[in-house]
């Protein structure tokens, strides 16, 4: 595991904060934050926003339709019929609640 500093054109700086977690393989990213309250579903909002204004700079596409929302743990929310607790969302775009996920979707 391990956070990393997401360099922004121009001299930008977007640090990604000590609660978060982003995982990185490749092309690939995941990112991941234990919630404790509601702030937590603010901060990892901003941080898939932050993700996606990188992206733009950089020139890169997200494709949103591999991306995805997975609540792990107790208390978690893991099935499609049950209303999540917060509403993820990059671009504008809802990401879907997943009650599991494989790392070559495609």
């Amino acid at each position: 595991m391990f956070s990393f500093l997401m360099k922004r054109k121009e001299g930008q700086s977007n640090r990604i904060h000590s609660y978060l977690i982003v995982k990185l393989f490749a092309d690939d990213v995941k990112l991941y934050i234990r919630v404790i309250n509601s702030v937590d579903y603010d901060r990892i909002q901003a941080a898939l926003s932050a993700l996606y204004a990188w992206a733009e700079d950089w020139q890169l596409s997200i494709s949103i339709s591999k991306c995805c929302v997975l609540h792990v743990g107790k208390g978690s929310v893991t099935t499609s019929t049950t209303t999540p607790a917060h509403h993820f969302f990059i671009n504008g775009s809802p990401l879907p609640v997943v009650n599991s996920c494989r790392d070559d979707l495609q």
